[in-house]
């Protein structure tokens, strides 16, 4: 049975590893999605003010 594996920078990095997927894609796509959560964040704080 396949068990998950768990959070952490070593567990983490093995899991996105069995996924069969590249690590540099993984990280890309992290970067992205944290430059967008920090661009929507910044245009609902101007749009609040």
């Amino acid at each position: 049975m396949y068990k998950a594996p768990t959070g952490g920078a070593v567990g983490g990095g093995a899991g996105l590893a069995l996924t069969g997927a590249d690590i540099g894609w993984w990280i890309a796509l992290g970067i992205a999605l944290l430059i967008t959560g920090i661009l929507l964040l910044h245009a609902r704080r101007r749009r609040l003010s």
